[in-house]
């Protein structure tokens, strides 16, 4: 082979490989941007999944709306890294959208925000059932006079909250603390997000309703204990009076006071299972009828225990009313701190209320002669701290007696 040849077949192997090399770049160009997009996938994915994690376990034992939303909150805006994000809700008997909560908006904005659907940027959106990502919100002609809050950049995500086509609200985020813009990523993020969110809100609100419908049967079932008896009318409405009013002095947390007003209400209940002759009976009962009303605490947790998931906490201070603070009580012999505090207290009060009411087999006692009861049985039949509690507000002269006659 000739030089020229050589020369002619070198420059040929050399451009060959050029064309090679180009390809090969571009080839690992495309990787590193095909392991770019998978990283930013995995990150996006990894990113939900961590915030269904969270909310699915900071969430499963609240059940109250406003816990949860605190909670949402608070994740969603640590997880898209932003100042401030708020839920608006629709509200069902106004049709107006409110905000239920928010993290770093002012006091004035909570209280003072009501939209009609289709008003500002969370109207629209909850309107067309529409995302939006705006960069700059002085150049989206639509929105640029739709909002009211300030921006670090003038940037915003607005996303509707909806199950199937039903829209029950909006979540929007925006100030992220880099001082960025929000970008793709962050948009389908924010989708992904609001698409459970709304699933847990609803499922909260079908729970309450379920709640109230449960509570309003429940509540309904143990009036008629207190209509089969007309010595007893109205008692288990005073016991939850009473026994609200000594939680609250004793200062209980609103949420145990709240279960001690249902747990009164409900503590005769078993009383359904116990036959009229001996309900009713005037005179005294034998040893086999009053193991038959000695069963009714358990009767009537066994009567509320399918309502577990609606009314923990309740069961068992029903179970517990008739336990004596000395261990001599029904059914488990428990005593002192043993006894569910909201027991102790139902105890209280259910003694006295009793002691106040006429009886087939007794007159009703005086307010003095029940007073002296209770100070007597104080440390053997009732906690000395709640009686205690409980005759300082009487001698304060909150009026519960005077409500007991009306």
């Amino acid at each position: 082979m000739g030089k020229e040849d050589l020369a002619r077949r070198i420059r040929e192997l050399g451009e060959e490989l050029g064309e090679k090399t180009s390809e090969l770049v571009n080839t690992n160009s495309k990787l590193i941007e095909l392991r770019k997009e998978l990283s930013r996938k995995v990150s996006q994915k990894t990113k939900a999944l961590s915030f269904l994690y969270r909310i699915e376990r900071d969430v499963s034992n609240k059940l109250k709306m406003e816990d949860v939303l605190k909670v949402i909150v608070e994740k969603v805006g640590s997880i898209l890294n932003v100042k401030i994000c708020s839920i608006l809700l629709i509200n069902d008997k106004t049709g107006k959208l409110s905000v239920e909560c928010a993290k770093g908006l002012e006091q004035k904005i909570l209280k003072e925000t009501e939209l009609e659907v289709g008003n500002k940027i969370s109207g629209w959106v909850v309107k067309h059932n529409r995302p939006i990502l705006v960069k700059n919100i002085e150049k989206e002609t639509h929105f640029a006079k739709r909002s009211e809050e300030k921006y670090y950049n003038k940037s915003l995500m607005s996303v509707p909250l909806a199950i199937k086509d039903k829209v029950i609200g909006v979540i929007n985020v925006n100030n992220k603390k880099s001082r960025r813009i929000f970008n793709q990523e962050d948009f389908r993020l924010l989708k992904q997000i609001a698409a459970q969110v709304a699933i847990v809100i609803e499922n909260v609100r079908l729970y309450k309703s379920l709640s109230n419908l449960y509570m309003r049967t429940i509540t309904t079932l143990a009036a008629t204990i207190d209509a089969r008896d007309h010595y007893t009318r109205r008692h288990s409405e005073m016991v939850a009076e009473y026994a609200v009013a000594i939680a609250e002095a004793m200062k209980l947390p609103p949420e145990r006071v709240e279960l001690i007003r249902q747990a009164s209400h409900l503590h005769d209940i078993g009383k359904i299972g116990v036959h009229d002759f001996i309900l009713l009976k005037p005179d005294k009962l034998t040893d086999e009828e009053w193991e038959e009303i000695k069963l009714h605490s358990v009767k009537g947790a066994e009567i509320l225990a399918p309502l577990i998931v609606f009314l923990n906490g309740v069961i068992d201070m029903v179970k517990q009313h008739h336990e004596r603070y000395d261990g001599k009580g029904y059914p488990s012999h428990y005593r002192d701190e043993e006894i569910d505090i909201g027991a102790r207290i139902m105890a209280v009060a259910d003694a006295f209320d009793a002691m106040l009411s006429e009886r087939p087999y007794r007159k009703a006692y005086s307010k003095e002669r029940a007073i002296k009861e209770l100070r007597e049985n104080s440390g053997t039949q009732f906690d000395p701290k709640v009686v205690e509690t409980f005759l300082e507000m009487l001698n304060k002269g909150t009026g519960l007696i005077q409500n007991r006659y009306q």
